[in-house]
């Protein structure tokens, strides 16, 4: 990508205050694109984890039976 020689010939004319507040736009710019990417990549590794080992959802009786015997071993 090559910048506009217009464009940078009018950075290049503009004070230091408005240099200053064109790169606070680009910083916040480039900050807001990296947190969406992080978030999706953390959204989609987090997907698999989630995911039932056996691709089967628990049934809430089943996961009331599974802490019954956890507790069952854990106080013998």
């Amino acid at each position: 990508m090559t910048l506009d020689t217009e464009v940078v010939n009018k950075v290049q004319r503009m004070s230091q205050a408005e240099k200053l507040a064109l790169l606070r736009v680009l910083a916040d710019s480039l900050n807001q694109e990296t947190l969406k990417t992080k978030r999706k990549h953390t959204l989609k590794t987090l997907y698999g984890v989630l995911r039932p080992k056996d691709g089967r959802i628990p049934t809430d009786d089943e996961l009331k039976q599974d802490y019954i015997n956890y507790l069952a071993e854990k106080y013998k």
